[in-house]
């Protein structure tokens, strides 16, 4: 039975997608006869769907007290010696570990995080700003150098990239790496979306409850960071001309705190037209209710959420810093703008996506996409990546 290590430091879903994802992934992998030991320094409650599995485990590497930093290298060299001393076939990093045969960065390489984060301020002097900030920022320094340890040594990882746009970054920040090391392991995600009359009743319930007509154009947002995910780029675009021309409600979920934003979306005269919901309603109801999905981020290696909304049959408004966009059709799945910062174009986008021809197209492709984005199919692309890996060594020896 080959022996798997996921090596995250953070696996809390309370933190956000990426987090759950590596738990769903696991179990996944579990499922497929794997023996899979996630190693990480804290553990949060499983996330909602995630049953147990007989062949995964949690490995928790006490690493409490101090800094932020000490915390992570504490963590990062336990874990190199802990999966060097057990052996495992494989060494899957999230988290980079210099004892890694598969980096997976989830998050994308930390050179785009970082470019991303600088890219949102609007003028050069912000950027400059941005950029010497994240300078201080000494945990991150320490995983850009960690990254770039593990994909500049003489014996690197193979790569699976969630995304096209995560190849593209490995390829654009380490130009040294072996391209064909690097495979395209697409995200997944795990949805089941709401039988046809669960899901009208829902739509009845959340909208009824919202004070929402029946009829009235629907907009959602999902997100745990609204900045990073384009919430500020999505009032705006609300209150343009092209914005006010149909008369949509914007429902915002997410743990995130909703004071800023309600700020701005008074001053902008559209504080009537935005509802924050939190974490009240499941997100599968909250996709039965809505017209379409807007998520206008500034920087996502491959959304969770999008992917979840396509393959609940409903339109996505996106940007192209999205490696999740690289599943949608436009004009058929929904539309893809070059950058939140463009309110007309983000609201012109949204007002497309009510389009019924547009709206029946993504439902009847919902249960391809499914299959196309389902975590299934991605645990079983890392089975054949790790096969190929363990068959490479053994020829080796």
């Amino acid at each position: 039975m080959m022996r798997v290590a996921i090596v995250q430091e953070h696996v809390d879903p309370q933190r956000g997608g990426a987090e759950t994802s590596t738990l769903q992934m696991a179990r996944h992998l579990a499922a497929l006869g794997l023996d899979v030991s996630v190693v990480c320094s804290a553990a949060g409650a499983a996330p909602r769907g995630l049953k147990p599995a007989a062949r995964l485990s949690m490995r928790q590497i006490p690493c409490g007290g101090g800094s932020r930093v000490a915390r992570t290298v504490r963590f990062v060299s336990e874990a190199d010696q802990l999966c060097r001393l057990e052996g495992f076939d494989i060494v899957h990093a999230v988290t980079p570990c210099l004892s890694a045969t598969v980096y997976q960065p989830r998050g994308g390489t930390y050179v785009e995080t970082v470019a991303r984060s600088v890219a949102r301020a609007r003028t050069p002097v912000g950027r400059l700003i941005k950029r010497i900030a994240r300078g201080f920022n000494r945990r991150q320094r320490l995983l850009l150098l960690l990254e770039r340890e593990l994909l500049t040594g003489q014996n690197p990882p193979l790569v699976a990239a969630v995304s096209d746009y995560v190849r593209r970054q490995v390829e654009s920040a380490f130009p040294q790496f072996t391209r064909e090391r690097i495979h395209v392991v697409f995200n997944g995600v795990d949805i089941r979306p709401l039988p046809s009359d669960e899901a009208v009743a829902q739509r009845a319930a959340v909208r009824r409850e919202l004070g929402v007509a029946q009829g009235r154009p629907l907009v959602l947002f999902v997100a745990h960071n609204f900045k990073l995910k384009g919430l500020g780029e999505l009032i705006r675009a609300g209150a343009t001309p092209a914005g006010r021309q149909v008369d949509w409600l914007l429902v915002v979920a997410g743990r995130d705190d909703p004071r800023r934003h309600e700020r701005q979306a008074r001053r902008l005269r559209v504080g009537q037209r935005i509802k924050f919901v939190g974490t009240k309603y499941p997100v599968e109801a909250l996709y039965a209710a809505a017209g379409v999905l807007a998520h206008p981020t500034w920087y996502d290696p491959c959304s969770r959420v999008v992917l979840e909304a396509l393959a609940c049959g409903l339109p996505v408004v996106t940007t192209r810093w999205n490696g999740a966009a690289e599943v949608m059709q436009a004009g058929r799945h929904g539309e893809v703008i070059d950058t939140p910062a463009d309110a007309p174009a983000l609201a012109a986008a949204i007002a497309r996506c009510f389009d019924l021809e547009l709206a029946c197209a993504c439902r009847a492709d919902a249960p391809l996409m499914r299959e196309r984005v389902s975590m299934a199919r991605h645990a079983r692309e890392l089975k054949a990546l790790y096969e190929q890996v363990v068959g490479a060594k053994t020829g080796r020896e």
